[in-house]
């Protein structure tokens, strides 16, 4: 029991002393200044259609969003007759549609009550 105790106990003291060290890249000379952290940018969000109907929905990024969903980081505020309006880190972002079709793209479709 004592022999289990004292491995465990070692075991705990090296991962300590290894976890304590940091790790030098070894491309980068001794002395010079580690390099700068990068922050991920925001993801781009990408307007490729909007549907009025009933109640107005856009395509965002691939994905179908209504008022008050999120996508990738952004909320949606508004989904207006050919864009969205968005929140995104304290900041509004507006998005279009083009004002002419490009191939691929997705357009204004209007839905007709029977």
């Amino acid at each position: 029991m004592r022999k289990i105790l004292a491995v465990s106990l070692l075991l705990l003291v090296v991962a300590k002393i290894a976890s304590a060290q940091t790790f030098r890249d070894p491309m980068r000379p001794a002395g010079a200044a580690p390099a700068p952290m990068h922050v991920a940018a925001p993801s781009a969000l990408r307007l490729e259609g909007v549907i009025n109907g009933a109640q107005r929905v856009a395509i965002v990024s691939g994905r179908l969003v209504r008022a008050g969903d999120v996508v990738n980081g952004a909320t949606v505020l508004e989904v207006l007759q050919n864009g969205v309006r968005l929140s995104r880190a304290g900041k509004i972002q507006l998005l279009t549609l083009p004002a002419e079709a490009t191939p691929g793209s997705v357009r204004v479709a209007e839905v007709k009550k029977p």
